[in-house]
């Protein structure tokens, strides 16, 4: 029996393809963990019928070994953010604020690096929920703002870890603003703004230097 080899897995080197490789890599998983796991049991089923063959039992045991190795290769997921306690080393990847997000660094303490806000952290996938306001209102990363009344939508504070959220202004709404924090920038430039209807954006944490892009 053979395995599905997995798709060109995400890196950050190759920031344009990221999101849609770790959409196909991630989705590849359950059929691979599958095979594995079938395979592991035909590896297993071989050995003991090998017991009397030093050769045959020599070749299911390196055939087992690389089953292992594939299967702790990709046992990286840790289920929910907030379930998470103590010390956390990369490889690692958690679900949070419906997203799924990759170790940058190893964390002594991982309560206290939250994804979406810390740079530890670089999201990989996952939808985000639509918020409907015509208050002042905070932003948090990975959500699309709906605003369809007169308020000011204040942007997270820049960290610089490509965190992102979107705006969608519609026609004959006035008095929309957007505001970043404190002293950050928005394309470079410093101050609020206000948002012309019809009017929809992504914008993404680039740093300090020229601030949400």
């Amino acid at each position: 029996m053979s395995i599905t080899a997995l798709p060109t897995p995400p890196s950050r080197q190759d920031p344009a393809n990221f999101s849609d490789r770790a959409d196909a890599f991630l989705g590849a998983l359950p059929t691979f963990a599958t095979e594995a796991n079938a395979l592991a049991s035909d590896v297993n089923a071989d050995e003991i019928a090998a017991a009397a063959s030093a050769s045959t039992a020599s070749a299911a045991a390196v055939s087992a070994a690389n089953s292992e190795a594939n299967a702790a290769s990709l046992a990286n997921f840790k289920g929910l953010w907030s379930a998470q306690t103590g010390a956390l080393n990369k490889p690692a990847s958690v679900d949070h604020n419906g997203a799924f997000w990759g170790l940058l660094n190893n964390l002594a303490n991982v309560t206290t690096s939250e994804p979406g806000v810390s740079s530890d952290w670089v999201v990989i996938s996952g939808a985000w929920p639509i918020i409907r306001i015509n208050t002042n209102t905070t932003a948090v990363p990975r959500r699309t703002y709906y605003i369809y009344g007169a308020c000011t939508l204040t942007a997270p504070a820049i960290t610089g870890n490509r965190k992102q959220f979107a705006i969608d202004v519609p026609p004959g709404v006035s008095g929309a603003i957007f505001a970043p924090a404190g002293s950050d920038k928005t394309r470079g430039a410093s101050g609020s703004q206000t948002i012309d209807a019809p009017f929809k954006i992504i914008l993404t944490d680039s740093g300090a230097t020229d601030g949400w892009i």
